[in-house]
């Protein structure tokens, strides 16, 4: 069956380069500089292009190549090729072709990270879209983020994935490296985990950074588990020669089986592998990194499994395991090395009362072998940037805690500790009307801001907040428990974030056009809170020195 794939694989891709040389379009150039960039309009389909060297197609990409205008640049990379004459080949207008160019900078480097409508605290990608977060880790000293990449337009094609990759020293400030992952003759690298083989048990030495992805063939739709590993710091990764290693469609019935979720789980000294599979997450377990026993499934969850363990109210005497999907979904229950058993209804931990969450948190994954011991996660962030040469987002870092509550242990998330660092500005205020509060927000101008509140609601009252003349939040008093209460508020050019009571609701909220030059401001100051204390933080741009 595998060479059969392979065979047939293989016949796809020297169709499609025998019809792309035959009948494309080609520009020819000797590879002198780093870059390639290439002109994006963003109105106009997918055109496949090819870059073949000595006769062999190198690379192969769907781009929205410009006919005519052009809204955008993005860039590859081909320092690989220096020194070497490659063709590109596409069914495109030549004048099309002839507009690509290279350079050792990209186009568009004088204004890259100055952008209008550049989020300032939350990481965006250089141009291109991105999705899934895949990966997280922390590892000899950075941080590592991972997501699926897709660099070649804003309108992505599930065939041509990437990994994208970042490193960071502090969660906040991030550089861009050059993709971890492209494609194989295997296919798409789509999601999955890293993790640090600190015993050498897959053989690729000790301390190896080992990566699970699921590979996706266009072609056939399969989707199979397989490994790729680095030993230079995650600078470059080779994938392992037997992939793939768990390829369990035919089993399911469903080419639904992706995005492993792998890690050591030291009582059992096994890895386990936390898997979808079709309607739900499997449980599979190895001492070898490569071979792989199923012994589980837990149902009603989808895609994008994360699974870990959390104290609870902090106290590591007592401990439970938390499985989420895709969603912000989740159960808590207990984990004996090979099955998960939920101990609670599937819950959320992000809020969709009164229709103030529309979804942007998708796909969250949370990072390993953090230094401190915090479960802290990223998620994409469903959000597009009108006029921009990049699509999409990644939501702040938060940090999880299991906590007792009167409904049982729940799942909280806040923003990590660490965004006290790009405070810039600081006003606060305490005992104000929202009469007096409107008036002192009014004197603090539209910008991304991170605000703290504490007040209390009376009976009839309720929480209505604008930015720049658009609702962002709307609750009732009885929404709150009595007493005095908390709000978080993140607030970027593209998107708000709203944490309530350290997490009892955490909302997510796409800014639209703005309908007025207004900053923050309460909608009711007749029946609002009364504010006990407030503070408005200027936010830092994590790009500033970029």
């Amino acid at each position: 069956m595998k060479s059969n794939y392979l065979l047939r694989n293989v016949s796809v891709l020297f169709f499609i380069f025998l019809s792309l040389s035959v009948s494309a379009q080609q520009i020819e150039m000797k590879i002198t500089k780093h870059y390639l960039n290439i002109p994006i309009q963003n109105s106009i389909g997918l055109k496949m292009v090819n870059l073949i060297v000595d006769g062999k197609m190198k690379r192969e990409f769907p781009v929205q190549l410009a006919d005519d205008s052009i809204s955008s640049w993005i860039f590859i990379d081909v320092s690989e090729f220096k020194g070497q004459k490659i063709s590109i080949a596409s069914h495109a207008k030549m004048e099309s072709l002839k507009r690509i160019y290279q350079d050792d900078q990209i186009n568009g480097v004088d204004s890259l990270y100055k952008e209008s409508n550049r989020p300032q605290f939350h990481f965006t990608v250089k141009c291109g879209w991105s999705n899934d977060v895949n990966g997280p880790i922390y590892y000899n000293g950075q941080y590592h983020l991972f997501w699926q990449s897709f660099p070649f337009g804003l309108s992505w094609n599930t065939g041509f994935m990437y990994w994208g990759h970042a490193t960071s020293k502090d969660l906040l400030h991030w550089e861009e490296l050059d993709p971890a992952l492209m494609l194989d003759t295997l296919g798409s690298p789509w999601s999955g985990t890293a993790t640090i083989d600190k015993n050498n048990n897959g053989g690729w030495g000790k301390n190896a950074l080992v990566i699970y992805y699921c590979n996706y063939d266009r072609v056939s739709f399969r989707q199979a588990q397989c490994i790729a590993y680095s030993t230079d710091n995650g600078k470059t990764f080779t994938r392992y020669k037997s992939n793939p290693v768990v390829d369990s469609d035919w089993e399911m019935g469903s080419t639904d089986t992706r995005d492993p979720k792998v890690f050591w789980h030291e009582p059992s000294k096994h890895w386990v592998m936390v898997l979808f599979e079709k309607d739900g997450m499997s449980f599979y377990i190895s001492t070898d990194m490569r071979h792989w026993e199923k012994q589980s499934h837990v149902m009603d969850l989808w895609e994008c499994p994360d699974f870990f363990e959390l104290s609870v109210d902090g106290n590591n005497a007592v401990k439970k395991w938390v499985l989420h999907g895709g969603s912000s979904d989740y159960f808590i229950g207990t984990f004996d090395g090979k099955t998960f058993t939920p101990e609670t209804k599937k819950l959320r931990y992000t809020d969709t009362a009164n229709n103030n969450t529309d979804d942007v948190l998708y796909a969250a994954e949370s990072f390993e072998n953090m230094p401190d011991g915090r479960r802290v996660q990223m998620g994409w962030g469903r959000v597009s940037h009108e006029g921009m040469p990049f699509t999409q987002m990644m939501m702040f870092p938060t940090e999880f805690n299991l906590i007792t509550t009167k409904d049982g242990i729940r799942l909280r998330a806040n923003p990590i500790k660490e965004i006290d660092q790009l405070h810039k500005v600081a006003h606060k205020w305490n005992g104000l009307s929202l009469h007096q509060a409107n008036e002192e927000l009014g004197k603090i101008k539209p910008q991304p801001l991170h605000i703290k509140m504490k007040f209390t609601s009376a009976a009839g009252n309720k929480m209505s907040l604008r930015y720049q003349g658009n609702e962002i939040l709307n609750l009732a008093a009885s929404d709150f428990p009595s007493g005095e209460n908390e709000i978080e508020i993140l607030i970027d050019k593209t998107v708000a974030e709203i944490f309530i009571n350290k997490g009892e609701h955490y909302f997510t909220k796409r800014l639209q056009s703005k309908t007025n030059d207004n900053s923050f401001e309460f909608d009711s100051e007749k029946y609002g809170p009364s504010i006990n204390s407030l503070e408005v933080y200027e936010m830092k741009s994590i790009w500033e020195g970029k």
